[in-house]
């Protein structure tokens, strides 16, 4: 045995003792006051408590810290009796049978000591865990009373942690929807009623928090939910979503303010991780754009599957330096490899594919901002369609197994310049996917929830300053997806690409970009329109009121995962074609020839709906 602490010392001294005061019950449950038949079964009595602690020691029960166990704790002492009482008997049996009679134990003895002395032990374990368990009682000053909504596991472990520290808040009991728990009590705590009574609830009881305990609610439960709380009155919080506490136990530290991804967000996606990880384990993987908030999130989702290698490419040398320490800190052992370097650089980009020979490609580098593009025109072709076609070209030389294009639903029916240089970007990747035997695949989805510049972040920094927020257009909406949930689907359509199809995902129904503001605007704890002020400035130039994720003239199937549809848009150009439309938009770049790039999206792009007129006076 190894050295023991003194507290596990006195528990197998007091176990001992237990044991040895359960064998003289059992004679008296088995014999009465027969004092002449016990006499004869008196021997074993100092070694079969001793037997049981030995065993007790063995399965590890020595080992827990009782002051923070649970009532799941006491399960293994059950467990070990029943292997203690197992050992005693045939110990004993064999014994009597083949060296003396004098160490005789009967089976009712046996059975009966063995179950009392555990109930015993039991008792003296739950007498030790209350005892030291923080005092739900105690009371602390200042300390604020919280009221937690759902009554089920995750709701149940809140509030141990809770009872662990005290000082963090009070529990003045739950609220659930389940007729069959209202009245009921958890540990002592009641649950008081339907979530819908929640504020009768926090003025009854003074409660200054309320938290939302249900990781698996779905975003239109939590809008629910959230409907019946009023924020300026008291201040709500949440857990994360299901995938995020999955295989962490639950602390106080996983809960954060509601954010309007529980809103927006919790889709139930799912994705084949099996057949993900088949083309990523052992391969070289590039993504460029790794610093940005698509890119850097794929390098997070890739490197558990065990790549050989990961090659973060991008412009900015700040972002990269903060996703590669990122991904160094979480994965200590993994090959991550920094690049800096312009896709629209075609020799930089040409030394890096005969250097390192990449599997496995994913094009996430992209300038996405349509005001700024509609400015900068020719950095949009340079970067979003010419930086494309090298690095999708350079693929197809160099042997790369799958590439993956990143595009947006603002490249249907496109209004800006930004739009229409990723349509241009889907036009090169299919015309590349007849040249090369590469797998090429694109992926086109809408808005991701606090992507760098999107308009979460915006709408955010605004309320913090007091306001006011602001809004192009009542009417305006959007798709909006998380970026975990967007990545893990285009890893999925990875798996899934070969000649350049259009992966399509399932976005939801369109959000009205003004209810988003209210909605922000009110789980910041203000009324909008009277304590932050919502102004609407216009639509700016490119942008448009409803994004498409099809054109009308596309067709469009089901894939195995439900979350993705593959369009049949076959838009490609002759290899003539091709070749003259890329010396164009060089042609263009070289020469900064702002006046055509709007004719060669009409050109190319049959459905733009670009303006000649007004789309000409870039600066």
């Amino acid at each position: 045995m190894k050295q023991l602490s003194k507290r596990a010392t006195s528990l197998i001294v007091i176990d001992y003792l237990l044991f040895l005061l359960s064998y003289i019950i059992a004679m008296f449950i088995r014999f009465q006051f027969d004092f002449l038949e016990m006499r004869k079964y008196i021997s074993p009595i100092l070694f079969f408590p001793l037997i049981m602690v030995i065993v007790f020691y063995y399965s590890g029960i020595y080992k827990y810290i009782w002051r923070f166990a649970t009532l799941n704790e006491l399960k293994p002492v059950f467990n070990s009796g029943f292997i203690g009482f197992l050992i005693n008997f045939f110990v004993f049996e064999f014994v009597r049978r083949y060296i003396s009679q004098i160490f005789t134990l009967p089976f009712s003895v046996a059975a009966t000591a063995s179950l009392v002395g555990v109930v015993l032990v039991s008792a003296s374990r739950i007498y030790w865990f209350s005892k030291h368990s923080p005092d739900s009682k105690k009371r602390f000053e200042n300390i604020k009373n919280i009221l937690i909504i759902g009554a089920g596991d995750a709701g149940t472990e809140l509030l141990g942690e809770y009872e662990r520290h005290p000082e963090e808040g009070t529990v003045v009991g739950f609220l659930d929807d389940d007729p069959d728990k209202i009245g009921r009590s958890i540990r002592g705590y009641p649950v008081l009623g339907k979530t819908k009574e929640v504020m009768d609830f926090v003025e009854k009881h003074n409660v200054e928090e309320v938290i939302l305990a249900i990781p698996s609610a779905s975003s239109e439960q939590i809008k629910k939910i959230i409907d019946y709380v009023d924020t300026s009155k008291v201040r709500l919080k949440t857990l994360p979503g299901i995938l995020e506490i999955l295989d962490n136990k639950l602390s106080l530290g996983f809960l954060r303010e509601v954010d309007i991804s529980d809103l927006l967000g919790r889709k139930e996606v799912s994705v084949d991780l099996k057949e993900i990880k088949e083309y990523i384990k052992g391969k070289k993987i590039l993504v460029t754009g790794a610093g940005g908030s698509i890119g850097s999130e794929i390098c997070r989702q890739v490197l558990p599957m065990g790549p050989k290698a990961i090659y973060l490419l991008g412009k900015g040398e700040n972002s990269i330096f903060e996703i590669s320490n990122e991904l160094k800190e979480k994965f200590p052992n993994a090959i991550i490899e920094e690049i800096i370097a312009d896709v629209a650089d075609e020799k930089r980009m040409e030394y890096l594919f005969s250097k390192y020979k990449f599997n496995v490609v994913f094009h996430a580098a992209a300038h996405k901002h349509v005001p700024l593009m509609q400015k900068n025109p020719t950095e949009a072709l340079k970067v979003n369609t010419l930086g494309s076609y090298n690095v999708a070209k350079l693929s197809g030389e160099y042997g790369v197994e799958r590439f993956v294009f990143i595009s947006t639903d603002k490249a249907i029916k496109p209004t800006s310049v930004m739009g229409a240089s990723k349509r241009l970007g889907e036009i090169v990747i299919k015309s590349l996917s007849e040249i090369y035997e590469t797998r090429y695949g694109i992926v086109r989805f809408g808005n991701v929830l606090d992507s760098r510049g999107s308009v979460i972040p915006i709408f955010k920094e605004q309320i913090r300053k007091g306001g006011p927020v602001t809004v192009t257009h009542p009417n305006m909406k959007r798709y909006f997806m998380t970026i975990p949930e967007a990545v893990s689907l285009v890893l999925q359509c990875g798996q899934f690409a070969n000649k350049a199809e259009i992966f399509v995902l399932e976005m939801g129904e369109p959000v009205n970009i003004d209810r988003l503001a209210r909605e922000l605007i009110r789980l910041s704890g203000y009324i909008p329109d009277q304590d932050i002020k919502i102004v609407y400035t216009g639509i700016r130039p490119g942008e448009k009121l409803y994004e498409e994720i099809f054109t009308e003239s596309e067709k469009f199937e089901k894939t195995k995962n439900k979350w993705i549809f593959i369009s049949k848009n076959n838009n490609k150009m002759s290899n003539i074609e091709f070749e003259s439309f890329i010396n164009k938009i060089k042609n263009i770049i070289q020469r900064n020839d702002v006046e055509k790039i709007p004719y060669i999206f009409k050109e190319v792009i049959s459905d733009a709906q670009m303006d000649l007129k007004t789309d000409t006076t870039y600066s």
